[in-house]
């Protein structure tokens, strides 16, 4: 029995014995810490500490998840996880010759850069830049921080397993040759690949001559390229986040909300809007995902500001929020558990539609059919691929006679949902 369970299970006592407490002395249920006797009292302390303990034990399960969270944020030490420190980016000189180049627009130093770092997309920005930059990504991700994110340096074709080997009840010893059947030999069947291909993003910033010389100062990396870093980072941030939810796959990154992949769905219809979204329905595509991947520590829900008050919204016959998480009331579809949806977390993305009446054009025109609300399910099996390196290309003479120099930062990426079944979805 989970702890939600059993916090619902005690208040339900407790109210009943409220109840009989009321009936059989015609007191009010306040007074019985006053007038109750000595055995009434105890229940009802007793009561009151165990639904405290569910309800810490609730608390500090949370802020473990949350501290393991923090825990695998990516840490930099040199270059992005799993790139070398030994790139020639991470060095001193690397980053003199490119805040030169990007000061200066010298040809010589942009050549430089461009052949230390022997890359064909490009030059790679300085190691300290683009940890700025990866970092504060990953910060205003949502998906990145649902999903599980890897950094790749080449296109991969994954190959999944579709088939378990087959497990048998056998003898404990040769003494009890009855107790089993014969094992039967089998392999896992792997029948999916998945290829990851990448898809190119350009992030170009147009800088004035006077703004360079006052970010880059003396040659480091300052305040002003700090900034210029934290707004790419947001940009590509926002961009790749649209289409890790709503991405096709043919040609963008494979989105967790594309209705054609995850098939397990609750549809409630054309009717407009999200409020039309009930409790029922939420409850039902919960149920929809197989048991095993509900004990995930990154099943979670999926949805748009909308859909969120929608939830919150919803009431009892009596007129009680269901959606209360700080109401201890039996029946509540969240008992002392913030920032859950039927005792499951929740995080709400911008790209989901918000209602039917847009649906056809899509959340940012990117597909046609866009009518996945509401996602659930085992976000371990959403997975993110980076490419290594950001790359750049400086450009000093489209904009020189306003005095600017163009940056333009590349990055490349792709997402697959590696588990269709471990997802279901609320459309329209």
């Amino acid at each position: 029995m989970s702890d939600l369970e059993k916090l619902q299970n005690i208040t339900h006592h407790y109210r009943q014995s409220l109840a009989a407490y009321e009936a059989r002395t015609g007191h009010k249920p306040q007074s019985v810490d006053t007038v109750g006797s000595g055995e009434e009292k105890e229940k009802f302390a007793r009561m009151d500490a165990d639904m405290t303990a569910v309800e810490l034990r609730a608390q500090n399960a949370a802020l473990e998840a949350r501290l393991s969270k923090i825990e695998k944020t990516p840490k930099f030490s040199a270059r992005v996880p799993g790139a070398r420190a030994d790139r020639v980016e991470s060095s001193d000189d690397y980053t003199n010759r490119y805040m030169s180049a990007l000061l200066s627009g010298d040809q010589r130093e942009l050549r430089a850069v461009t052949a230390l770092a022997n890359d064909s997309a490009g030059a790679g920005i300085p190691t300290d830049m683009e940890r700025r930059i990866v970092e504060r990504m990953y910060q205003n991700s949502v998906m990145r921080q649902l999903g599980v994110v890897n950094q790749v340096d080449s296109k991969r074709t994954i190959t999944l397993e579709s088939g378990l080997p087959t497990t048998t009840k056998t003898a404990e010893s040769a003494a009890d040759p009855g107790t089993g059947t014969a094992a039967t030999l089998s392999f896992p069947t792997f029948g999916t690949q998945i290829s990851v291909a990448y898809t190119k993003y350009v992030t170009p910033v147009k800088m004035s001559q006077e703004f360079l010389e006052d970010a880059i100062g003396s040659g480091g990396i300052g305040s002003g390229m700090d900034y210029v870093a934290r707004k790419c980072a947001q940009s590509m941030a926002l961009k790749h986040d649209e289409q890790f939810t709503m991405g096709d796959g043919s040609g963008d990154p494979q989105g967790v909300a594309l209705k054609a992949l995850i098939t397990a769905t609750t549809n409630i219809g054309n009717v407009g809007t999200v409020a039309a979204i009930t409790a029922d329905n939420l409850i039902d595509t919960y149920h929809l995902v197989p048991v095993p991947y509900r004990s995930s520590p990154k099943f979670s829900w999926l949805l748009s500001d909308a859909v969120l008050k929608t939830a919150r919204k919803l009431k009892t016959t009596n007129g009680d929020f269901i959606f209360s998480p700080n109401n201890t009331g039996a029946g509540q579809m969240t008992v002392g558990l913030p920032a859950t949806i039927y005792g499951v977390p929740y995080a709400l993305s911008q790209w989901l539609p918000t209602d039917t009446n847009a649906l056809g054009s899509g959340a940012s025109g990117i597909l046609a059919n866009t009518d996945v609300l509401a996602v659930i399910g085992d976000f371990s099996y959403f997975e993110i691929f980076d490419r290594t390196g950001i790359t750049s290309l400086i450009d000093p003479y489209s904009a020189a006679l306003n005095g600017q120099t163009t940056l333009y930062m590349y990055s490349r990426t792709d997402s697959r949902v590696m588990l269709n079944e471990a997802f279901a979805t609320i459309s329209a």
